[in-house]
């Protein structure tokens, strides 16, 4: 093993180390090696600082740009001070992983973007990580590893090395004041590499013969959709319910909630989503729809409720017309989104009314939208004493046509057509997964012209890529290179998916 063992984890979302909060003793360092000690122990002081934000052993999530907590399980928090006496004592291997993935970087950095994704320890970019960690290391687990990313309010460098730690590593070390507490210091920076995957180079992988030097090998990057399992992922089929006034499809893993005269509520494993019908009968046939859902939904004594501007939607089995209102609200210091749809059955001199929502955390909201409306759609009153309209409910949902085919439509749509809402739900979340994967990750989706029909994603270090039938890719800038001048293979060139 070489004295000196180089990865750098760079993130792509990050927020800069505050200038103002530094040491304010005069104008910004020169080029210097090495700060006084008096300057670089202040920035210690800072580097440190505790957000009051707790330390966590998951992956982080949500937003990249944020406060970070003053420690990391399993692991250590390297100040300046201590990383460069590291860097220029050489006394011991080490790893910087730079996870930003800007064009400058600490000295001998190696970008790999892809190691600071959030997901799960289970998830095959934990896999790989593993995989790499053991190849660059020669399987030492005592190997000094450095993740960094921008500042102390950059979560990427801590999932970096959240992930190391998993990996059984016992010497991580997170950089929390990142490349700008370095510049700070007045510490020497290099320009990112040029024409390198950003995922760390593999030294054993084969070269690809071309007639062009203008083309350069490249790899693959993992396809993995960035954000891992999301809580709002059923599998499985929704379970037709019927309790003592409504029936429902219920998603695997839900719950009823309550299941009243006048409401049924069913609730998602972790509380954090839920659909919701409640009615009342007997109602001015003049009374506001959004003065009813609002009064409704203040029954869950909800902070700050705001209903959307009104738009038509298909009403409720069993009504006749029905409006339809976005969502937002907070409870107990969660900020809520969600949909909410009153139908409307006028009878004579009244009306019926009824809200049906689909509600959750608005940090979860965009894994929901495609789905949960349609399954609060499936809840029905199918007792006449439901919302105490006996006689009236009975006759359009009990004992007419309309409620037998509601009723069908129920077992249809579970069972047959629960796959469009499956369908749905996929493009919605690969349509983000892409978004997030190209932009957080650093790469960018083609189609194999081969015909396998998988899409490859491949790093952003070229505009034009080639592959050949078996498995090898080149990239390349020049829209006129053809790898085929010159060579007996058969080089095809990819199309860019997502534009």
């Amino acid at each position: 093993m070489s004295n000196r063992i180089r990865l750098i984890l760079v993130g792509v979302i990050a927020a800069a180390l505050p200038l103002a909060a530094l040491p304010q003793d005069g104008a910004r360092p020169g080029p210097q090696h090495m700060r006084d000690g008096p300057n670089l122990d202040q920035m210690m002081q800072i580097e440190r600082q505790d957000f009051g934000v707790p330390p966590t052993k998951q992956l982080h999530d949500g937003p990249m740009h944020g406060p970070t907590p003053a420690s990391i399980p399993g692991g250590q928090v390297i100040t300046t001070k201590g990383l460069a006496a590291l860097v220029h004592g050489r006394q011991v291997p080490y790893i910087i992983y730079d996870v930003l993935g800007q064009p400058e970087m600490l000295p001998d950095a190696v970008p790999a973007v892809w190691l600071s994704q959030p997901g799960s320890f289970k998830d095959p970019v934990q896999r790989q990580v593993g995989q790499m960690l053991g190849e660059q290391t020669q399987g030492r687990k005592d190997v000094a590893l450095v993740f960094y990313c921008l500042s102390r309010e950059c979560w990427m460098s801590y999932n970096a090395a959240l992930r190391a730690i998993h990996a059984g590593y016992t010497n991580v070390l997170w950089y929390r004041g990142g490349i700008e507490a370095w510049k700070w210091a007045g510490l020497p920076t290099q320009q990112g590499p040029h024409g390198q995957s950003q995922q760390t180079a593999n030294p054993a992988q084969k070269q690809t013969s071309t007639a062009s030097a203008k083309f350069v090998p490249v790899k693959p990057l993992l396809r993995e959709g960035v954000g891992g399992a999301h809580p709002a992922r059923p599998t499985g089929e929704l379970r037709i319910g019927q309790g003592r006034f409504f029936s429902f499809a219920l998603p695997p893993d839900w719950r009823v909630g309550e299941d009243g005269q006048f409401a049924l509520t069913l609730q998602a494993p972790d509380n954090k989503a839920l659909t919701v019908m409640v009615g009342n009968a007997g109602m001015p046939l003049n009374h506001s729809p959004a003065q009813f859902a609002y009064d409704k939904l203040s029954a869950m004594q909800p902070q700050n409720l705001r209903l959307g501007a009104p738009r038509q939607a298909r009403p409720a089995s069993g009504f006749r017309q029905a409006v339809e209102f976005d969502v937002s609200y907070s409870a107990r210091g969660v900020a809520y989104r969600g949909v909410a749809k009153v139908s409307v059955a006028p009878a004579y001199d009244s009306a019926t009314m009824a809200v049906t929502a689909a509600l959750s955390a608005a940090d979860q909201w965009g894994g929901y939208a495609s789905w949960l409306p349609q399954v609060a759609d499936q809840v029905s009153a199918m007792n006449g004493a439901a919302f105490g309209m006996r006689g009236i409910m009975q006759q359009n949902l009990q004992n007419s046509e309309a409620y037998g085919e509601a009723a069908r439509q129920y077992r249809n749509w579970s069972q047959k057509n629960w796959q469009q809402v499956t369908d749905a739900r996929n493009k919605s979340q690969d349509q983000k997964n892409f978004a997030v994967r190209e932009n957080l990750g650093g790469v960018q989706t083609f189609a194999n012209p081969f015909g396998t029909g998988q899409p490859v994603e491949l790093p952003v270090t070229n505009k034009y890529f080639w592959t050949d039938g078996q498995g090898g890719y080149v990239g390349t800038d020049d829209p006129s290179a053809n790898p085929n001048v010159g060579s007996t293979g058969d080089w095809r060139r990819m199309k860019r998916l997502g534009n």
